[in-house]
């Protein structure tokens, strides 16, 4: 089990590594939930800047798939 965490940990930061690159900025905050709706991670622009928002209690395989899946779109979009 800690082996196969360690590697998507590191797939994690190799994607975010990659955002980098892209000049995404990608940040793992806790999304605050209330009553009546679910947050989950997101993609988004602040001031020009292309932003990714991972759920930090989002599991990491969970984090890796979004985050594989938005900067497909963001490759997608700049095309």
């Amino acid at each position: 089990y800690r082996m196969a965490r360690n590697k998507h940990e590191s797939r994690l930061q190799e994607l975010i590594g990659f955002a980098k690159q892209k000049n995404i900025e990608v940040r793992t905050e806790k999304l605050l939930r209330e009553v009546g709706y679910r947050t989950h991670s997101g993609r988004c622009r602040v001031n020009g800047r292309e932003l990714i928002l991972l759920d930090r209690d989002a599991s990491i395989s969970d984090q890796i798939e979004f985050l594989a899946t938005a900067l497909a779109e963001a490759s997608a979009d700049a095309a």
